[in-house]
């Protein structure tokens, strides 16, 4: 019987299968709508207006941006393990808050647009 694979990969499967789903990237597989789409005078738009609408690049950005907040929080995390090193941890706090809430302020610019 073959070993069983180690708890990372594992990990890392299932973190891109919730991202893909996160992402609403499963709507782009059914509906299949263009990746960019134009207005009236042609100019391409990368984020369709409303929200029963996704194009294709938007659920890649949407998963990249999402993928941004967890390790963000994952540092965040990860600093506590570090309390006799308090300047070693106060940095990765700081860098695991700065891109968890920039990752918000970009998904909240993001819904903005789309509605």
């Amino acid at each position: 019987m073959p070993a069983r694979p180690p708890d990372i990969v594992l990990f890392g499967g299932l973190l891109l299968v919730v991202l893909f789903i996160m992402g609403g990237n499963i709507y782009t597989l059914v509906k299949t709508p263009p990746a960019i789409a134009a207005d009236s005078s042609g100019n391409p738009i990368l984020i369709a207006p409303g929200i029963d609408v996704q194009l294709g690049l938007e659920g890649i950005v949407a998963s990249v941006v999402i993928f941004i907040g967890t390790v963000g929080v994952g540092l965040v995390y990860l600093s506590s393990k570090y309390v006799f090193q308090p300047g070693y941890a106060t940095r990765l706090m700081v860098l695991g808050a700065i891109l968890a809430g920039g990752a918000f302020l970009v998904i909240s610019y993001l819904y903005g647009l789309k509605t």
